[in-house]
């Protein structure tokens, strides 16, 4: 019987296995060191291949123009018109935030070029009595409206949480839209921003269309007084305040224009649809629930503060719920065309 040879281990088998080694991972601080990194070159520097058009930035140099011949031009208004062409130009992550969120800037200019025509628009078609009698008759307790119960009852607790929610009510709103911006949801944040356009286009029409006094001009000047020029009133946010040793309040409403715009309340509209939208996207599932609670004082707010009577409440719900219906509706119908 023949016996095999035996052979080396090593010639069978080839030369011994040598496991490679994976390359070194950086650790967790180096790995945010270069993210960060990342982070500042997508918005910091110059983009070498875009292509760049003119009409954008002359747009922004227009606006400080055409303030200028108007009168009135401040230094917010320069600085508006020069970072929307910076924005533009600079590179595209930065036009990419400007076109996404380019109907926020745009209700700013909007609501503030209303001062070159809101008195002329409602000159003698204030209405008084009207939303007041409605309130009392629809929403009265004891032959009052909410607004004069809480004049004569009120506390310093709800002072602070309501004037702090009134402080916030525009912000938590436009806060959303960033972070959904900058978690990589551009077409969330352009909802959000087109929501925020709509809504207000809708509660300024209805400035100039139906002007109502507010609870505080009538507490201030009664039913029979007739409607004159006056700057917006803080109303009870005095009280806040008070509370706190500032003139905060006061100033914000120094600078106001709708005095007569009770009709809708757009202090309600944006949490509504922050709230709305929460439950619209998975990204702010955490933000549900304060933004119900947040929503909640924002309705008490109003009334308890004496700007807003409960119908002025009901209309923003109606009108932002609207604003959102229409803005689905329009994205769900561009999607789907070619």
């Amino acid at each position: 019987m023949a016996t095999a040879t035996r052979q080396p281990l090593d010639a069978i088998s080839g030369p011994p296995f040598t496991p490679r080694r994976a390359p070194p991972r950086a650790s967790p601080p180096a790995a945010r060191v270069s993210e960060v990194r990342r982070i500042a070159r997508e918005w910091l520097l110059p983009s070498r291949s875009m292509r760049r058009r003119p009409g954008p930035p002359a747009l922004g140099l227009l606006y400080i123009v055409a303030i200028a011949a108007l009168g009135g031009l401040a230094t917010y208004h320069v600085l508006l018109g020069l970072l929307a062409g910076v924005l533009y130009l600079h590179n595209e992550r930065t036009r990419l935030f400007l076109r996404t969120l380019f109907p926020l800037v745009l209700t700013g200019v909007l609501f503030d070029s209303m001062r070159y025509y809101y008195w002329p628009g409602i000159e003698g078609r204030v209405h008084v009595v009207e939303p007041y009698r409605f309130e009392r008759t629809w929403f009265g307790i004891g032959g009052r409206t909410l607004n004069e119960v809480f004049l004569e009852r009120h506390w310093p607790s709800l002072d602070l949480a309501t004037g702090l929610a009134y402080l916030g009510f525009a912000g938590e709103y436009v806060g959303l839209a960033l972070l959904l911006f900058f978690r990589g949801r551009a077409d969330a944040a352009r909802t959000f921003a087109r929501c925020f356009l709509l809504v207000n286009l809708m509660g300024f029409a209805t400035y100039f269309v139906y002007p109502a006094a507010p609870p505080w001009w009538v507490t201030a000047h009664g039913l029979g007084a007739t409607p004159m020029r006056i700057l917006p009133g803080p109303a009870a946010t005095v009280r806040f305040d008070a509370l706190l040793g500032v003139r905060l309040f006061e100033d914000i409403y120094g600078n106001g224009i709708d005095v007569f715009g009770a009709y809708p309340s757009l202090h309600v509209s944006y949490p509504f649809l922050a709230m709305a939208l929460a439950f619209l996207y998975r990204e702010l599932r955490w933000a549900r629930v304060p933004a119900v609670l947040f929503f909640a004082l924002i309705c008490l707010s109003a009334v308890y503060l004496q700007h807003h009577y409960v119908t002025d409440v009901v209309l923003g719900i109606v009108y932002a719920a609207v604003a959102l219906a229409a803005v689905l509706a329009l994205e769900r119908r561009s999607a789907a065309s070619p």
